[in-house]
């Protein structure tokens, strides 16, 4: 009677672990079957992604390289602007330094020609008066 109630026990076990145990199974069959399908879709999409990705890494290799050429020219655009603006420093300086000197020198012909008229008018008065004294005596 002890074993039979020991194999009962058994029995029962087996019962209550199968009872358990399927539904795991079943669980565990439908995860590999969902995994499957994925690995066949990854399969699938995962070439033509590479290639995209591939393509987008060339594109920017692209990109960049054209933008370090347009760098490059604007920079020696760049220093063209500034030659220029140092030129244009220079030719300022020069017409500054010679519009200077213009007034200068066209001050010192007008100093000039004052005195020289002031020198004319003294001696047109100073003749007038010695020649109308000598007309009178």
């Amino acid at each position: 009677m002890v074993i039979e109630i020991a194999v009962g026990v058994v029995a029962v076990a087996a019962v209550v672990l199968v009872a358990f145990l399927v539904p795991v199974l079943i669980r565990l069959r439908k995860t590999a079957e969902e995994s499957e399908r994925l690995l066949r879709q990854m399969n699938e999409d995962l070439p033509v992604l590479l290639k995209e990705a591939t393509q987008a890494a060339i594109n920017m290799n692209q990109i960049v390289t054209e933008v370090r050429v347009g760098a490059s020219c604007a920079r020696v655009l760049g220093e063209a602007i500034g030659e220029i603006g140092e030129t244009i420093n220079h030719v300022h300086g020069a017409v500054r330094g010679g519009a200077g000197s213009l007034l200068t020198n066209l001050s010192s012909l007008l100093a000039g020609f004052r005195a020289a008229y002031g020198v004319f008018k003294q001696q047109s008065s100073s003749s007038h008066h010695q020649g109308g004294s000598s007309n009178g005596d």
